[in-house]
């Protein structure tokens, strides 16, 4: 048995990137399971979310734009 992670968007089921396809010759049977994701993940998902953006409203603006820095960074 060959197990392939993908992700479905209620249309298509594509491969995760990266993900290898095996080579095939005529037809196989399939089996698709759907995976739920736990609670307990799911909280632990959103407490990292809420720190990650804790953190970003701690962090202060940049004085340069992405433009300047990139700039300022070649001409080093």
């Amino acid at each position: 048995m060959l197990t392939i992670r993908g992700v479905y968007d209620g249309k298509t089921i594509r491969p995760l990137p990266g993900e290898p396809l095996p080579k095939v010759e005529g037809e196989i049977e399939v089996q698709i399971v759907f995976m739920q994701p736990e609670p307990d993940a799911l909280q632990q998902w959103r407490e990292a979310l809420a720190l990650l953006r804790q953190m970003r409203d701690r962090t202060a603006p940049l004085e340069e734009t992405i433009k300047e820095l990139i700039e300022a960074d070649r001409v080093r």
